[in-house]
């Protein structure tokens, strides 16, 4: 009876976790559109443009703020286990009764290092976050920790999803970043009209 019992909640949890682990791929997916899009601002707009780099500007400031903050809001959500909506750590956790289902595929070190290493990339984020609330402290340079710290919490979120979703659904899940369209083809026309100029 223990055994029937034990085969049906397995399965009950990775039927939950197979589904959780795709909703969170596809919001990792959007936060690496996100970045993506981001840098490709950075790089192609206004790094090009003698206007605009190395020029401090309160829009850019709060561009670059925002971003920073939501990224990180977003992304530290998915690493708290104590998420009861979605949340790669909390799974992960969940995975441990079923040591078995991990067999073959990963050691229990490596099973152990990769939680660690979510941990350790959530803790590195909170540890930038602080000092970038005050206005100075928004400029490219000031968030090159904050922007360290946010892509390889991403990069470790995507590689350990692609890890656990082989192990719970015996499938590969894609993070490849395409558009339907250039993203930043808004910037080829002004945005500001002159007869709207007052």
């Amino acid at each position: 009876f223990d055994k029937l019992r034990n085969m049906v909640m397995e399965k009950q949890f990775r039927e939950r976790a197979r589904s959780e682990l795709r909703e969170i791929r596809n919001q990792v997916l959007s936060l690496a559109r996100d970045r993506d899009i981001y840098w490709k601002l950075e790089r192609d707009v206004i790094e090009r443009n003698p206007q605009l780099h190395g020029v401090r500007n309160a829009f850019l400031d709060m561009v670059r703020a925002a971003y920073a903050d939501a990224m990180a809001t977003r992304v530290l959500r998915l690493l708290d286990a104590d998420n009861t909506d979605l949340s790669l750590r909390r799974v992960l956790t969940e995975l441990e009764d079923y040591p078995h289902l991990l067999h073959d595929k990963v050691s229990e070190r490596e099973f152990a290092d990769d939680r660690a290493e979510l941990d350790r990339a959530a803790d590195n984020l909170k540890q930038v976050l602080n000092p970038h609330f005050a206005h100075h402290e928004r400029t490219l340079s000031a968030l090159a920790s904050t922007h360290r710290e946010l892509d390889q919490a991403i990069d470790a979120i995507i590689s350990t999803l692609k890890t656990y979703y082989w192990i719970v659904a015996d499938a590969y899940l894609d993070f490849e970043v395409t558009y339907p369209e250039d993203p930043l083809a808004i910037f080829q026309f002004p945005w500001i009209k002159p007869e709207l100029v007052s």
